[in-house]
């Protein structure tokens, strides 16, 4: 991993955002690839946040942010990760990039196809939120994917599943099944990009 931030302020800005990215380390038993930031322990939601939680805004999809990345190279997702936070209500997942990182978008969508051949599939939950980054490619550069394109199915309270539906022409997306609507929280830190989904 590469080193980041020198400086005693930004240390002190990445410690406080650790806690929320520290939950989500480990590969779930769910299936979620990639090493990388620890699962949270399961405890009993409260019924008012703990203190110690992220203090970010909640929104409402769609929202998307613009970035220009300089390419070659281009930034590579090497792992996607779930955990759930019931101390917290939200539920999380997080993109490990190398590199810099990409532009994204969030959407809701009824269908949901497989980029490039178009086909259709089906994933646990009730409703779909597709997240895309781009310029992101989730290969290396022999071509050999870097996370796998299986459906990872979840028992969480608000994620139900999730899968890589693109990996084409320099855009690399994945659709997360969501058992109700809900809204997001985006947030970055060096190397990751995290969305969590409100209980």
């Amino acid at each position: 991993m590469r080193r980041f931030a020198k400086s005693s302020a930004l240390a002190s800005a990445l410690l406080g955002a650790s806690v929320a990215v520290a939950a989500c380390s480990q590969p779930t038993a769910s299936g979620a690839s990639g090493p990388g930031p620890a699962a949270s322990s399961h405890g009993t939601p409260s019924a008012t946040p703990a203190a110690n939680c992220p203090s970010g805004a909640w929104q409402a999809a769609p929202l998307s942010v613009a970035r220009q990345v300089a390419v070659p190279p281009v930034p590579v997702v090497t792992a996607v990760r779930a955990a759930q936070h019931p101390e917290c209500r939200y539920d999380r997942i997080v993109f490990d990039v190398r590199g810099a990182l990409p532009a994204y978008s969030i959407r809701f969508v009824r269908k949901l196809a497989v980029d490039p051949s178009g086909r259709h599939i089906t994933v646990p939950g009730r409703h779909i939120l597709v997240i895309s980054l781009r310029p992101a490619q989730a290969h290396t550069s022999g071509g050999a994917p870097t996370f796998s394109a299986a459906v990872h199915r979840l028992s969480f309270p608000v994620l139900a599943s999730w899968v890589r539906i693109g990996d084409f022409e320099g855009t690399t997306s994945v659709a997360i099944g969501l058992n109700k609507m809900a809204r997001i929280r985006v947030g970055e830190l060096p190397g990751h990009l995290y969305v969590d989904i409100q209980e």
